[in-house]
């Protein structure tokens, strides 16, 4: 046999075996292990607390303090129980329409009930059933007994006459009996309200027309600084606005469609037709689609006999 052959295989052999306990030695690296000093730490911990809470339980004493404080809590709930019942009601308001004598009147029941069962949605509801114009109020609690109420609401928008009295609208239609105000403008309101019903801090139209007649409104002071708006005219039945100018002009509004498009059709209009019309204009009419009607002073009679016939008779 060739030694040098058998010296090549038991190098061989030992190389390869040097290799196997190599990997296995990077396998075993791999593996990560808790220490075992952790876990047992974490045990004692454990027990530690075991022990405590098996002391306290044990221990007769603890179970008297725990009942004696638990009946000092429920005496000291017993003894103050009145005092947490609402005593003092303070209404302020952010607005100069807001009756206080009303208000404090829909919230009079609430008096002597426990602070704690108060809820905002309520009190705003009873607020609201008295006085429409309100439309949303903040509430805080001052401990031990009293209720705070801060009143916001809607903005007025015009003065109005309505069964020979006088009312400021705000802009969710609803009447504020008082005097007319000198910063807003009358709007007359053509429509059939029960004289025997009342109508103080009621809401008495749609929501959706009031909008669109304040828009129309701001529209032209917006677009025709030179127009100065008298009053406005509310057709209910028609959905119209006739916004009448101080020469006396009137302009027809139709409230079922875009306010927007009708005044820039008199915008239109009044760059390209007003300077060549040398007579006043008694109307001008929005209410159909891309056409301009009207009707200046040489056609006096003919454009009151069309007004007449429409909204007069």
């Amino acid at each position: 046999m060739n030694i040098k052959k058998i010296k090549n295989s038991i190098n061989n052999f030992l190389s390869k075996k040097v290799q196997i306990n190599n990997n296995n030695k990077l396998v075993l690296n791999n593996i990560k292990r808790a220490p075992l000093t952790k876990k047992r730490r974490a045990f004692i911990i454990k027990n530690d607390q075991i022990e405590k809470l098996k002391v306290f339980w044990n221990n007769i004493t603890n179970y008297y303090i725990l009942i004696l404080f638990i009946l000092i809590i429920i005496s000291i709930f017993v003894v103050l129980w009145p005092t947490f019942k609402i005593k003092f009601i303070e209404i302020i308001k952010k607005d100069d329409i807001t009756s206080m004598t009303i208000s404090y009147k829909s919230v009079e029941d609430y008096r002597w009930l426990s602070i704690w069962n108060t809820e905002k949605k309520d009190i705003l509801k009873n607020l609201q059933n008295y006085q429409q114009n309100i439309r949303d109020i903040k509430l805080d609690i001052v401990l031990p007994n009293t209720l705070k109420i801060i009143i916001d609401s809607y903005k007025w928008i015009f003065n109005t006459t309505i069964n020979w009295k006088k009312y400021i609208v705000t802009e969710n239609w609803t009447l504020i009996p008082s005097s007319y105000s000198t910063e807003l403008k009358e709007i007359i309101i053509k429509s059939d309200f029960d004289k025997s019903k009342f109508l103080d801090y009621k809401k008495i139209l749609e929501w959706e027309y009031i909008q669109k007649i304040y828009y129309a409104n701001e529209y032209m002071k917006e677009n025709f600084i030179n127009i100065k708006i008298n009053s406005l005219i509310y057709y209910e039945i028609e959905r119209e606005i006739h916004i009448i100018t101080d020469n006396n002009t009137i302009i027809i509004f139709d409230l079922d469609w875009d306010i927007k498009n009708q005044i820039k059709k008199l915008a239109i209009f009044s760059k390209e037709q007003l300077d060549i019309i040398k007579n006043p204009i008694i109307y001008i009419d929005l209410r159909i689609n891309n056409k301009i009607f009207y009707c200046n002073e040489a056609e006096k009679p003919q454009c009151i006999k069309n007004l007449k016939s429409i909204y007069w008779e």
